[in-house]
């Protein structure tokens, strides 16, 4: 059961929809403070029971108290009728009041909500209102007194106000504590999926910290200045006493499209704080990140000479370097050191001392430029030698390739022959010739092989006689087809010619081009998926003459054009029984030596040859 619920809890649908119910409770409670706002309700009443105890009531008698004031000795006089409360005033001269015949007795059994203001200060009922300000004359004695039924009114008014705004509050606070109880949900279960533990990130996750943190931030200012100047508008401009739906509405859409952009913006944060690359997420980090080690790198790369502990000639010239940057440095603070003296002191008999650090800079940049050339000496000695070791080597292998395969050739030449002889006899059972035909087939295969080795090693050492002459190129792919036609027929495949009128001549050797293009065949042959047609085509350009064997092939090529051009390096695998590897790296070696160009392109599963050999004409 636990296992079902963390599953449920960490599904996407599950906290999508939690995304989206959190941002409908945030906006219910903007929504309610809106409303609250627009009605223009009187906050007052939640915090004070009475309404005589209250601000509002405060504001109201000094207002009172204020309007009876700026009517005292004017000919009209405050009438009852117009007033919800009755007065009394004197100087101790004059008297005025809003009702005949009463006495300040009578004015004080009035009601019980009777308030004098005497010697700057106002009371009721022996209560001394402390925070009352006082805007009215001095000298002056007012009695005011509300009706109780005014005041039984006002208080109901007031009780009205504060259910009203109790209900708003309760709704707030509800749409408040489920919003966050959903917000603290989403980042608990963020980045996490059922049945996964490691945390799962999206694209979201990706972009810099600044960016996320503009995405919380930026919505939500961007809705608090279009909601103000709103509810500005709604209000103060077009003057709106009712509430519109449609206003409301507005508000809760505003409010819900800031809410989810500044929530994906922090759940991305809380997923980047739970992988631990917060920090590391911001473009100033990574910029400040850089800078340090490139700095550090910079600094290290004069000072670290471990990378040339196994080469003692680098070692010495990373040494000398070293000492070269300190000594000039000293130098060169010597040199504006004393410069420094002079003009301080004006005293010229220093002035000689600011020639010695140029001078000694001079000499040593002699010593390090002089032995730094020796030692530049030694390592071109050391690579020449090197590079003839190499050279030697590599002669050693072809001649030892040459010397084999020529030995081989006689041995082999003998078991062909007897080979063919066996096949000849007259009493051998099926087995036998069956065991006699694989023979014939594998030391044919192996006279092959020995052939192309011979033939490579003689190509690669440059001991091979070339007869260069002019090649109709278009006669010589004619010959190479028709001498194998039987081998395209059992193929399957189509050539597909395309070869210009004229024919374009060229200068090479004639039997290492037709190997050359003849093992080209045989690799399309080979290879070419059915059915599928080989693409020949010749072409000039740029003063050589260029030809273009294309094929698709029958496998997925997952090799590039320097791997297949590799000594026994196959393309399909799963062959075994044709070829031996060295089609191409001969067709290659026999080009490069008559002066020409071999190139292998592999695009996707299309494996194409491009041979091109300087024109005859040019």
């Amino acid at each position: 059961m636990g296992i079902k619920l963390k599953n449920f809890s960490r599904n996407t649908i599950t906290k999508f929809a939690v995304f989206l119910i959190t941002a409908a409770m945030i906006s219910m409670a903007v929504i309610q403070i809106f409303y609250v706002d627009w009605n223009r309700y009187n906050i007052e009443p939640l915090m004070i029971e009475t309404y005589e105890e209250s601000n509002t009531f405060m504001n109201e008698l000094q207002n009172t108290f204020s309007e009876i004031d700026s009517h005292f000795n004017k000919p009209e006089i405050l009438e009852i009728e117009d007033l919800n409360y009755i007065y009394y005033i004197t100087d101790g001269n004059e008297t005025q009041t809003n009702r005949e015949d009463f006495s300040r007795e009578d004015f004080l059994n009035y009601s019980n909500y009777v308030y004098e203001y005497n010697q700057g200060r106002v009371t009721s009922n022996g209560n001394v209102f402390e925070n009352f300000t006082y805007l009215f004359s001095e000298d002056v004695t007012i009695y005011i007194g509300f009706p109780d039924e005014y005041m039984k009114e006002k208080q109901e008014e007031w009780n009205n106000a504060n259910e009203i705004l109790s209900a708003q509050v309760i709704d707030f606070a509800l749409y408040t504590i489920v919003a966050l109880a959903l917000i603290i949900y989403l980042i608990t279960v963020t980045g996490r999926k059922p049945n996964k533990e490691t945390l799962q990130t999206n694209w979201l996750d990706l972009l810099y910290s600044e960016i996320l943190l503009a995405l919380v931030v930026l919505p939500i200012i961007a809705c608090c200045i279009y909601l103000f100047d709103l509810h500005y508008y709604y209000n103060y401009v077009l003057r709106i006493s009712a509430i519109h739906k449609s206003y409301m509405y507005l508000i809760g859409i505003v409010t819900a499209i800031a809410a989810l952009l500044s929530g994906a913006g922090l759940l991305a944060l809380v997923r980047k704080i739970k992988d631990r690359r917060f920090i590391k997420g911001f473009l100033l980090y990574k910029i400040g990140y850089k800078i340090v080690v490139f700095t550090v790198d910079f600094t290290k790369s004069f000072f670290d000479g471990r990378r040339y502990v196994k080469s003692p000639l680098t070692k010495n010239l990373h040494q000398r370097q070293l000492a070269f940057i300190i000594a000039s440095f000293i130098l060169v603070l010597l040199t504006l050191m004393f410069i420094f003296i002079v003009l301080i002191s004006g005293i010229l008999i220093f002035i000689p001392l600011i020639f010695i650090p140029p001078v000694l800079e001079i000499v040593l940049i002699y010593w390090y430029v002089k032995y730094n050339n020796k030692t530049y000496d030694e390592i071109n000695k050391g690579f020449n030698e090197s590079l003839e070791e190499q050279m030697k080597s590599e002669r050693m292998k072809i001649e030892l390739v040459t010397n084999v395969s020529h030995d081989l050739k006689t041995p082999l030449t003998s078991i062909i022959s007897y080979v063919d002889l066996l096949s000849k006899e007259e009493n051998l059972s099926e087995t036998a010739r069956d065991y006699i035909k694989v023979l014939s087939e594998k030391s044919d295969r192996l006279k092959n092989i020995v052939s192309d080795l011979f033939d490579l090693a003689k190509s690669n050492s440059g001991d091979i006689n070339l007869h260069l002459e002019t090649i109709d190129m278009k006669t010589l792919i004619e010959q190479i087809l028709g001498d194998i036609e039987d081998d395209i027929e059992r193929a399957g495949n189509k050539i597909k010619l395309k070869l210009p009128e004229p024919s374009i001549e060229i200068v090479a050797d004639s039997n290492r081009l037709y190997r050359v293009i003849q093992n080209v065949l045989d690799n399309a042959l080979k290879y070419a998926l059915n059915g599928t047609r080989i693409f020949i085509e010749m072409e000039k350009r740029e003063g050589r003459g260029i030809v273009t064997i294309k094929n698709t092939s029958s496998y997925e090529i997952d090799f590039t054009a320097e791997e297949i051009l590799q000594r026994f390096n196959r393309g399909d695998k799963a062959r075994t029984a044709d070829g031996s590897g060295l089609g191409l790296s001969i067709a290659e070696s026999f080009t490069n030596v008559s002066g020409g160009s071999f190139k292998v392109d592999i695009d996707g599963d299309t494996f194409k040859v491009i041979i091109s050999f300087p024109l005859a004409s040019e």
